[in-house]
């Protein structure tokens, strides 16, 4: 490690609030020194795993893709001694979730020519289940909208209408799955950004429990609020895709703290979506907050319509109501802000939350962050700056608050998910936007699903029909690590929905 001058030393010490004299500086500089230079033997320790392993890995241009949605095309094999559960399945993975040997963008200049030495722990399984990776797809600038419209490469297109976005943040995955370009995707969601391009391109959108998909070697957007999760054509392959990538990952801290929790439960997702209960068991409670202002009468009809169906079924309906439920974009916008803001200033190492990162991403970050921010899109640096004033200013007080706030309405959410199975709601507020209506501010495309992000309870949208060809989808939100029971749920409810 490189050497400290005295002036270096004094500056760093004005930066941490550390007062050095310049008549100490001297003796306190060679002291440092002698403490910082034997760290240097941590390079001898091999760390990272072997890119190559499971057979050659290539990767190109996309040839063919009117839509944006890809970022590369690639061909990352199956692990040789694969499980066989996903075999001739092929899946495309989220620009921000490593490949190794691929390159990975996150559809920002700041990332250009940074490629991952491992695998994401969700890659991993997946090969090792049996999939077969052959596209990573684009995003929203680091995952840091759900526009569908932001970053290097241009918005990323509807399958349905070319003129509407795809949505995002994991548009490509939401696109590339609706046009069969792969069988199923990864998306991440920390306001929900999986079940936002899902129902817009009408497709099946799961956000699991927070800490049951492991987040290692996944690019951190807000760590409290981040997870990986599958897009998929059917409740089915969604189940057959969590199966294989969830569970405890000793290298992902919120991983090992849910595994702790109580009711953590794993597996049992296949079996309870082929054998999901009949209509007249079912207890759903729609949720009142989801519906009324900022819904478009479309929407609500759609969905009105679906629990019309379930009643006549026999299904037992009730109205439910989340207090504090307005208060989602405070929350969710003080702590993803403060977090996000907090990871750049630290260059992406991992302070604090601890856990395993990739060296090259996270020295690529902490090299760019000074001398490479004006190369950050706009919409970018202002979430940033946002952040960086609520730390500046504030003294973390507000960040402090949230965090006591969305225990507080998680508290809520249980108390309305006593009792029933689910609750049921629009995903989206309206349908797609148009590409140029896509960045406007006024559309609140976290209106409904932000809150399973807050409360990081598991969420899954379903397709619903469509309005003018554009696609609407439903929404369930279940208990935490009910995966089985939520999409047991949802499967039934498909035979209900347009």
């Amino acid at each position: 490690m490189r050497r400290l001058s005295e002036r270096e030393l004094i500056e760093l010490g004005a930066e941490f609030g550390i007062d050095v004299d310049e008549t100490e500086a001297g003796s306190i500089v060679e002291r440092v020194n002698e403490m910082i230079e034997p760290l240097d033997e941590l390079s001898e320790i091999p760390v990272y795993g072997n890119a190559d392993a499971g057979g050659a890995r290539t990767w190109h241009e996309p040839e063919d893709d009117p839509l944006d949605a890809l970022a590369v095309e690639c061909d990352v094999p199956p692990s040789p001694d694969h499980t066989g559960e996903l075999d001739g399945v092929t899946v495309g993975v989220k620009d921000i979730v490593a490949v190794a040997g691929v390159p990975m963008q996150c559809n920002s200049a700041v990332m250009n020519g940074f490629t991952p030495r491992t695998d994401a722990t969700v890659v991993r399984r997946l090969r090792g289940a049996g999939a077969r990776i052959t596209a990573k797809t684009n995003l929203d600038e680091f995952a840091a909208s759900a526009s569908g419209a932001t970053g290097l490469r241009g918005p990323i297109r509807n399958p349905h209408d070319a003129d509407h976005t795809a949505g995002g943040s994991s548009g490509g995955s939401a696109a590339a799955v609706a046009t069969g370009t792969v069988d199923a995707a990864l998306g991440t969601d920390t306001g929900g950004s999986i079940r936002i391009p899902a129902s817009f391109c009408g497709v099946v959108g799961l956000k699991p429990t927070y800490g049951l998909v492991s987040l290692s070697g996944v690019v951190e957007n807000t760590y409290t609020q981040d997870h990986v999760g599958p897009i998929t054509p059917s409740v089915e392959s969604a189940a057959r895709v969590l199966e294989a990538i969830a569970g405890r990952d000793e290298h992902d801290p919120a991983s090992l703290q849910a595994a702790g929790r109580k009711g953590y439960d794993v597996g049992g997702y296949a079996d309870a979506v082929e054998d999901p209960p009949s209509i007249e068991s079912l207890e759903i409670g729609v949720l009142e907050e989801g519906f009324g202002e900022g819904v478009d009468p479309t929407v609500e009809d759609r969905t009105d319509a679906v629990v019309d169906r379930l009643e006549d079924a026999g299904a037992t309906v009730e109205s439910v109501s989340v207090r504090y439920y307005e208060y989602g974009p405070s929350i969710k916008n003080t702590l993803s802000f403060t977090e996000l803001a907090a990871h750049w200033r630290a260059g992406a190492a991992p302070y604090r939350r601890g856990g395993v990162v990739d060296e090259g991403y996270q020295s690529g970050v902490a090299a760019r962050a000074a001398r490479a921010s004006g190369q950050l899109g706009e919409f970018y640096r202002s979430k940033l700056l946002a952040g960086a004033g609520i730390i500046a200013n504030h003294d973390g007080r507000p960040y402090t608050r949230a965090q006591a706030a969305r225990e507080v309405l998680r508290e809520e959410f249980e108390e309305a998910l006593s009792g029933v199975d689910a609750l049921l709601m629009p995903t989206m507020p309206g349908t797609a936007p148009s590409l140029d209506d896509a960045p406007d501010p006024g559309f609140d495309y976290g209106r409904n699903t932000r809150a399973a992000d807050i409360t990081r309870l598991p969420a899954v949208t379903v397709p619903n029909g469509a309005d003018d060809g554009l696609p609407i989808g439903l929404q369930l939100i279940g208990d935490a690590f009910g995966e089985a029971r939520l999409l047991a749920a949802a499967e039934r409810v498909t035979d209900l929905t347009d």
